[in-house]
């Protein structure tokens, strides 16, 4: 075993970490309204079946990401990528409901905290270019969701594979993932008493934490809105089910391509938050009144676009306010995650159920100049220990 610090290898697996999460992604949305149909679910019931994924994201990444700092964060990356590996099986090999929703909560456990825990490591790799390390990893995480739905749809066409094919591949890949994480040397973590740990992490005494925290709350509920009801939108709506897989991938396209931009380049992080969710917010409402297949498809790509960078700056400005804790900030944003990620996709099941999908792409419009205004409220704010927030101009 490897006893040394390999900055590139690190960054390579924990892209790798994160690409088959998003393969997940992809491939789940691609797959969700099938999965609800075999177990008799309706749109409100759909959106439930995503929820399930976000419970134990509330509140995991917010007690393992302080454990994180405390003993270092290696253990917990390996236990929960097993996690997520033991989720992917349970749901891929689920028969009854329950079942179902017991592997979607592990898996929800596994990748919010894999996902917060791997940028705080990222953060720690190079303190200079850590949200351009954020933003990679964000890009390949979006590239696999860009793959998956093309993939799966292929073989379920070809091969006449079923909705369970995206669980079992995840499930390998996390199982090799766990045992390579297990042999990584990561970054020597700062070594800091209990209380000077708690004295520092008082994270909502910081105005701007809180404003990027109900920022990633809103903007993770976007994000599960319009991927996960993308597929409906082109089956239902616009009757052009042939293109669901397209629209799916063209959302993740448009977000990877974003991503790799944001990852070169990042000059301003105020004015790249709100710039983006106002032109989220165009293109959702675009969505939401769009009767042509072709104009949508062309709408999800943008919607991606405009997404790109959103949750990387929002976690490397809320990690950048406490560097000695980084884990932990990543863990309490990640929360924040997990909220928008229960809420969302019940209440979008609920407005398709009730004022159609039209209506439901309009709250997501609604949603995302909602996170504009709040990111126009940031501005540089300094903590008691006399600390800027980083890049808030």
């Amino acid at each position: 075993m490897k006893t040394k610090l390999r900055p590139g290898w690190v960054l390579a697996l924990l892209c790798t970490v994160l690409f088959f999460y998003g393969f997940y992604l992809g491939g789940v949305q691609l797959v969700i309204s099938e999965v609800s149909r075999e177990y008799g679910q309706n749109a409100t019931g759909m959106g439930g079946l995503v929820a399930a994924q976000h419970v134990a994201a509330v509140v995991l990444p917010v007690v393992l990401g302080a454990l994180a700092d405390r003993i270092g964060k290696k253990p917990v990356l390996c236990i929960f990528a097993a996690v997520f590996a033991v989720g992917c099986f349970l749901a891929g090999l689920s028969k009854n409901l329950g079942v179902y929703v017991t592997g979607a909560v592990c898996v929800g456990a596994g990748y919010s905290v894999c996902e917060s825990v791997s940028s705080a490591v990222l953060s720690e790799l190079d303190a200079e270019k850590g949200a351009r390390y954020i933003n990679l990893s964000q890009a390949l995480l979006s590239l696999g969701a860009v793959i998956s739905p093309f993939l799966v749809q292929w073989l379920q066409k070809s091969r006449h594979a079923s909705w369970r094919l995206p669980f079992l591949i995840c499930a390998a890949a996390y199982t090799l993932l766990a045992l390579l994480l297990l042999l990584t040397v990561f970054p020597k973590r700062q070594t800091v008493t209990q209380k000077e740990a708690t004295a520092r992490t008082n994270f909502f005494a910081s105005r701007a934490f809180r404003l990027l925290f109900f920022s990633i709350l809103l903007y993770v509920g976007l994000e599960n809105g319009i991927s996960y009801f993308a597929e409906s939108l082109f089956s239902v709506r616009l009757s052009a089910g042939d293109l669901a897989a397209a629209a799916i991938s063209a959302y993740w396209i448009g977000m990877t391509v974003s991503r790799m931009l944001f990852s070169a380049v990042l000059r301003n992080p105020k004015k790249t938050l709100i710039g983006c969710f106002l032109a989220s917010a165009a293109f959702l409402l675009a969505l939401a009144v769009s009767k042509h297949p072709t104009v949508s498809l062309v709408c999800c790509f943008a919607a991606g676009f405009s997404y790109g960078p959103i949750w990387s700056t929002l976690v490397a400005q809320a990690t950048g306010l406490f560097p000695e804790a980084g884990a932990g900030a990543a863990g309490v944003m990640s929360a924040g995650c997990g909220i928008g990620g229960i809420v969302y996709p019940v209440l979008m099941g609920a407005a398709c159920d009730g004022m159609g999908l039209g209506g439901a792409f309009g709250l997501l419009a609604a949603t995302a100049a909602a996170g504009a205004v709040l990111c126009a409220r940031l501005q540089t704010n300094k903590r008691k220990t006399g600390a800027s927030a980083p890049g808030m101009q």
